[in-house]
């Protein structure tokens, strides 16, 4: 089972909820195991080591680093403007497999 984080603002941290179940949702529709949440960038560091995969919003490039730091194995990616912004959780899901 894959760990998929999503990373916003604080005042955008119910809109990110929404957009980690959509991606949670995109999953079990086609069968795939995952286990999606969403953090604050004030919580970075509470990200747990062992996440698989660390996605945030465009305005949150600028914390790169300190992901990097907290989740130095992860998969980190930043979800297409569009896809969030419609919380499309199908494109997203599908960008997270190809991640490589």
């Amino acid at each position: 089972m894959k760990k998929i984080v999503l990373i916003c603002a604080k005042n955008y941290d119910s809109f990110a909820c929404t957009v980690a179940e959509k991606i949670q949702q995109a999953a079990d529709e086609v069968g795939i195991e995952i286990s999606c949440s969403s953090m604050t960038t004030a919580e970075l560091h509470l990200l747990p080591s062992d996440v698989d995969v660390v996605l945030f919003a465009p305005p949150r490039f600028r914390h790169l680093e300190r992901i990097k730091k907290f989740c130095p194995n992860a998969k980190i990616s930043m979800i297409e403007s569009q896809a969030y912004a419609t919380a499309d959780g199908k494109k997203i899901l599908e960008k997270i497999f190809d991640l490589k």
